[in-house]
């Protein structure tokens, strides 16, 4: 009787090449390293610079108060997610924006201390007087958001006085009695004069009276 042939089908058939997957090395090029891809928008401190330099800007033109986030990310051409990943509230925000400018808010140091003056007197007069609304709008943030308050009273109001305060000892002399008092003269005036009065000071009719009351503290007094 003739046998039969028998047939053995193969149990274990070779599969097909693995696909890579997107963004992957090709298998078998030595390299198991996967390449990242990258979606979306850039990572949020990428846009670190514009977003606060248009908090900055929103707050001089719309006040604490009036300013919202939406209108930062929209400024800075940024997505709402990408700011709120970084800054969750918007008192942070206003925070971190006024620490970013803090060190351009004041001119740099020259030769004439009276020059030096001068240029930190206009300084508050084009803040105070020259419609941004940045320091007038601060005020009530001053009372009611603590963090915001002690960024403005740590990284903008202590180093005008301090500056100030160089300057005058440098005309006046360290010793001079009334030093502390004239240190906060100018300020208190022009917020005086501009948020509680209401009144649009002009810079020059402001600052030729403040350096005439310096100079007649720097005359010898006569009997």
């Amino acid at each position: 009787m003739m046998g039969r042939v028998a047939y053995t089908a193969d149990v274990n058939p070779p599969r097909s090449r693995p696909v890579a997957p997107l963004g992957a090395s090709p298998v078998g090029d030595g390299s198991e390293t996967e390449r990242p891809v990258h979606l979306g928008r850039p990572r949020a401190e990428d846009r670190t610079p514009a977003i606060l330099e248009a908090a900055k800007a929103l707050l001089g033109e719309l006040g604490y108060d009036r300013l919202r986030i939406q209108d930062v990310a929209d400024r800075a051409g940024a997505g709402l997610a990408t700011l709120y990943r970084r800054w969750p509230t918007k008192q942070a925000l206003i925070a971190d924006a006024i620490r970013w400018h803090a060190d351009s808010g004041l001119p740099p140091v020259a030769d004439d201390p009276k020059d030096d003056l001068l240029a930190v007197f206009s300084g508050m007069t084009a803040e105070l007087c020259g419609g941004a609304e940045t320091l007038p709008g601060l005020l009530a943030a001053l009372r009611t958001e603590p963090a915001v308050a002690a960024v403005v009273r740590e990284e903008v109001l202590l180093p005008l006085r301090e500056r100030t305060r160089g300057d005058l000892a440098r005309i006046l002399g360290a010793e001079h009695p009334l030093l502390d008092l004239l240190v906060d003269v100018a300020p208190g005036v022009l917020m005086f004069r501009t948020v509680v009065l209401g009144e649009t000071v002009d810079a020059d009719d402001f600052l030729a009276p403040m350096l005439a009351l310096v100079d007649a503290l720097t005359r010898p007094q006569t009997c």
